[in-house]
């Protein structure tokens, strides 16, 4: 284990409990490193994994971009979790099904594959933690998949401000074409239903800013 790994093991294991049960010896094994990841540095989708990441600090955000170029956002990894497409990936020794780009400089724990497979099989409290991990994220994902299903794109729009400005002043800073990717739709069809929901006083918009005048109308689209 290097010295650099042995500074950080205090936050690793306040971050992720579970790795208390990993031994000195467990530690020391070849190939265990601490990483600082710069933005926008980015995986792509079809990758093979060489090691697990475990997030110390950061945001990666995880997106898939359709055969016709159209992106969309499927979910944010954040300090103290990981990924559970990477989890699948490593124990099913299959490519990386997604894209992952850096969004706000990472913190990263990096455990080589055969190493992460290890600890798996032998550590239960790891295990149960990288299982809880992956059905937390299956239900994320089957949410966005109602969503993108069963809601109008109306809906979709005002909970996702809704979502976005939760114990904030109600503006969100975001440009048209970030939310067209944030909800994987045409930005013409993101500008056109905000043009909509601003004539209706809803919301209130300005050059990379929207600003939520109503919220229970908004929450009406949401539950219709």
């Amino acid at each position: 284990m290097s010295s650099t790994v042995l500074a950080y093991i205090p936050q690793i294991i306040s971050l992720f409990p579970s790795l208390s049960d990993i031994s000195e010896q467990d530690w020391n094994t070849k190939g265990i490193e601490v990483l600082e990841i710069m933005p926008n540095f980015i995986i792509q989708e079809g990758h093979f994994l060489e090691h697990a990441v475990m997030l110390l600090e950061g945001t990666v955000r995880m997106y898939k971009i359709s055969s016709s170029g159209r992106e969309i956002t499927l979910y944010r990894i954040n300090g103290g979790e990981c990924c559970p497409l990477m989890i699948s990936s490593i124990l099913g020794e299959s490519e990386y099904e997604a894209s992952a780009c850096i969004e706000k400089p990472c913190l990263a724990l990096l455990i080589p594959i055969f190493t992460f497979r290890d600890w798996m099989d032998q550590h239960r409290n790891f295990r149960l933690f990288m299982f809880k991990s992956l059905a937390n994220r299956i239900i994320i994902m089957s949410n966005l998949l109602d969503s993108i299903n069963f809601k109008s794109i109306r809906g979709r729009i005002s909970e996702y401000l809704i979502q976005m400005t939760m114990g904030s002043s109600g503006t969100l800073s975001i440009t048209h074409d970030a939310m067209s990717i944030e909800l994987g739709t045409a930005r013409e069809v993101i500008s056109r239903t905000l043009k909509l929901l601003e004539k209706e006083q809803l919301i209130a918009l300005s050059r990379g800013k929207i600003s939520i005048i109503n919220r229970d109308g908004l929450e009406n689209y949401v539950e219709s």
